[in-house]
């Protein structure tokens, strides 16, 4: 089961990557990016975990972003821990003045 915080987590992962992309797009003419930008990937708990008495549920987040994280894929714990990256990625994007970069 996904429990009510880790959906809203989710929903405000979402919502701050999708900002964060409009304003990388809408600045930088050049767009370097692949095209699995913002994708959002949740593993679950398996049959071993279940068996030994973990219950169903979120095992891990995974998160692609090639423009705004320091890797392409990044590999979170928990959507708390995704949450809290994409927070800071959002914060650096938009506080990034295109205006100011050479060649802009």
């Amino acid at each position: 089961m996904i429990s009510v915080r880790e959906a809203t987590e989710l929903e405000e992962l979402q919502r701050l990557l999708d900002e964060a992309y409009k304003h990388y797009f809408d600045n930088d003419d050049v767009g370097h990016c692949k095209g699995s930008e913002g994708y959002i990937g949740l593993h679950f708990t398996n049959y071993f975990d279940r068996r030994d008495g973990e219950p169903f549920g979120i095992k891990g987040v995974e998160v692609y972003s090639y423009v705004l994280g320091p890797h392409r894929m990044h590999q979170f714990d928990t959507t708390s821990e995704a949450l809290e990256a994409v927070r800071e990625w959002h914060r650096d994007e938009m506080a990034r003045d295109y205006s100011e970069e050479e060649g802009v």
